[in-house]
């Protein structure tokens, strides 16, 4: 039971390394549920785990449903049709017309309301301001569970903006999972790996990193020139950083 208990262990912490990080948080929670090990060594290690998780929102995570949901595309310009209402409004900056067409969209379908939240989360991103963004990611999110876009991007508005990165390797993962084919959320998901191994000098990240980055290098269509290009940047910071580290 105890040989049983330490391969649990080890793949919880397999699992989270390799970004499976619900299926770790969810394995961690039935361990912990079985009162027979309370008095082992590594218990507390994943109360410990567990806790800094539902820290996190793990436990209150919307769950996409079975219906087959059409996913975005990314443009050659890394945009996204969802945010033409933002681009609209960048461009001509009519607060009126802006505010017109999120009204719109709030009155519309849940498809359309979830846009909404996305758009004004993006907009609240912009104005740096962060709280009110967060609310906005989470809204698109609960409205339309089965979108990758919407968790996708709000994993990188964590990423980009030094919010909590457990959280943006768990919506990093649900994107993924919904829309495996798209390198921009594998691109995300390694930026996401690295910002941990700087955090926690925990290089047991790193080949994680590495394979998300060739995942989304794999996936790039041949129009996608600027996400290769970034993808390209970035292994050379990782490269340069290996020398320096290892």
């Amino acid at each position: 039971m105890i040989k049983q208990f330490d391969e649990q262990v080890q793949q919880i912490n397999e699992l989270f390394l390799n970004g499976h990080v619900k299926e770790s948080y969810l394995l961690a929670k039935a361990l912990l549920a079985n009162s027979t090990f309370t008095d082992h060594e590594s218990f507390l290690t994943i109360q410990q785990h567990v806790a800094l998780l539902e820290a996190n929102g793990y436990a209150n995570m919307p769950v996409p449903t079975a219906e087959k949901v059409k996913q975005s595309v990314e443009r050659t310009d890394g945009s996204y049709p969802e945010r033409d209402v933002l681009a609209a409004y960048i461009g001509s900056e009519d607060d009126q017309q802006f505010g017109k067409v999120v009204d719109e969209l709030l009155a519309g379908s849940v498809e359309a309301q979830a846009n909404a939240y996305y758009t004004m989360a993006e907009f609240f991103a912009l104005a740096k301001e962060h709280d009110k963004a967060l609310v906005q990611y989470a809204e698109a999110i609960k409205l339309q569970p089965n979108k990758a876009l919407y968790w996708g991007a709000f994993a990188q508005f964590l990423s980009r903006n030094e919010g909590s990165s457990y959280l943006a390797l768990r919506l990093i993962e649900e994107a993924i999972q919904l829309d495996n084919m798209n390198p921009r959320w594998y691109y995300i998901q390694g930026n996401i790996f690295l910002q941990l191994v700087a955090a926690t000098k925990n290089l047991s990240y790193l080949p994680a990193l590495e394979d998300a980055w060739e995942k989304a290098k794999k996936r790039c269509s041949a129009k996608q020139v600027a996400l290769k290009v970034d993808i390209a940047k970035s292994n050379d910071v990782l490269s340069q950083w290996k020398k320096q580290m290892l």
